[in-house]
């Protein structure tokens, strides 16, 4: 009988396909990007978005149907592996859900500003879900994935299918960010996924990693340093970065990114406590946005925004980055990374949300800039409800 019963959840496991990202139509695709519109008046939810994925040469715009939370909607289809009970889960699948805002609380600031979902399946496939939502998946339920607060803020998702054998670099990325992982299903011969969960972090290496999709398209991963700052001076309540350039070249994500693909970026982050735009004389602009426009969607501020995203403006280098961590002085302090591509439909879509940038200061000269003080933490600008 027993036999029976194996057989039966075999067959059950499998009828729901690989685990790979899926469409609103429960298609397999091999990537998609959603851009999430925030909560405006009586024009906007807060559960509208644009899509674009690996079959599209244009982005699909969702203003009504199947809206971000829909049980049969593009994150529910993807996340349909693990809305289950984990008793139910097979030996050859596992799962991290990650989170420095998981439901109900805050991780510690010794984990990464980090946001994710990864699910693997043995020998197969699986899928990296990185996105900027906190409290999200809120519950593995079908009908409650998506937190209520999710709706305040434009949020980003990028979801890849990668093959089994990429998760050993995906794995390693998440110890390099120190991802706190508030949910998981990892079987003992997971090992890629089985120090994440033991919260064995790796001092990033703050070079690219090369990652291929199922579709072969090349994507890299990238993971910051963290900023030490000097200690405060005699008297002082204050800590001062000897440099502010210094700084940034160390802790600020972006600017990584920019240095390490030589071109000037554009920055979409929570403005909360936010660096100003950085335009070294011998390195590469780090531009902040402040204002984002989408047709059917309008306009809206960065402090309506909750994404982390960049691109380049190197015609020559169309670089497109959905990131987890903010252009914030003590962030520069914490670990965050992001996931990149080249893709010229994808980074001229995002170049075109651009309406307003902040322009370089004035007195662009190395000056120190105060550190957040210890009582003034991520939380006051970054909490749970998207504040």
């Amino acid at each position: 009988m027993w036999r029976v019963i194996l057989t039966v959840s075999v067959l059950c496991w499998n009828c729901e396909g690989d685990v790979t990202c899926r469409n609103n139509k429960n298609e397999e695709v091999d990537w998609y990007i959603i851009y999430k519109a925030p909560k405006q008046g009586k024009t906007l939810t807060g559960l509208e978005y644009i899509y674009i994925d690996s079959t599209l040469h244009t982005k699909e715009t969702y203003t009504s149907g199947k809206l971000i939370d829909h049980a049969d909607g593009v994150l529910a289809n993807t996340l349909r592996p693990i809305l289950k009970e984990k008793t139910s889960m097979q030996n050859d699948f596992g799962f991290i859900s990650y989170s420095d805002q998981p439901p109900g609380c805050h991780a510690d600031d010794e984990f990464g500003h980090s946001k994710g979902v990864v699910m693997v399946e043995e020998d197969k496939s699986g899928v990296w879900l990185l996105h900027s939502t906190p409290q999200f998946p809120f519950k593995r339920d079908q009908n409650h994935f998506w937190p209520q607060s999710g709706e305040r803020n434009a949020q980003t998702f990028i979801c890849v299918t990668f093959p089994h054998d990429q998760f050993i670099a995906i794995g390693k990325h998440l110890q390099y960010i120190k991802a706190f992982p508030f949910d998981h299903h990892v079987p003992d011969d997971f090992p890629e996924l089985i120090n994440v969960v033991n919260w064995k972090s790796i001092t990033p290496s703050n070079d690219k990693q090369p990652l291929t999709s199922n579709g072969l398209q090349p994507f890299f991963s990238i993971a910051k340093l963290q900023f030490k700052e000097s200690a405060p001076a005699a008297g002082s309540k204050r800590r001062h970065p000897d440099n502010l350039d210094d700084a940034r070249a160390v802790g600020d994500l972006y600017t990584t990114i920019a240095n390490t693909y030589s071109s000037e970026v554009k920055v979409q982050s929570w403005p909360c406590k936010q660096d100003t735009s950085s335009c070294p004389k011998n390195g590469h602009k780090v531009i902040n946005i402040e204002s984002i426009t989408i047709t059917n969607f309008g306009v809206w501020k960065a402090g309506n925004d909750h994404s982390k995203w960049c691109v380049t403006t190197d015609n020559n280098k169309p670089l497109i980055c959905i990131a987890d961590v903010n252009r914030r002085m003590s962030q520069y302090k914490r670990r965050g990374g992001a996931l990149c591509f080249e893709n010229e439909a994808v980074r001229t879509m995002f170049k075109g949300f651009i309406m307003d940038t902040q322009p370089c200061p004035d007195n662009n000269k190395a000056h120190k800039m105060d550190v957040d003080s210890p009582s003034d933490t991520d939380s006051d600008c970054d909490s749970d409800s998207d504040k």
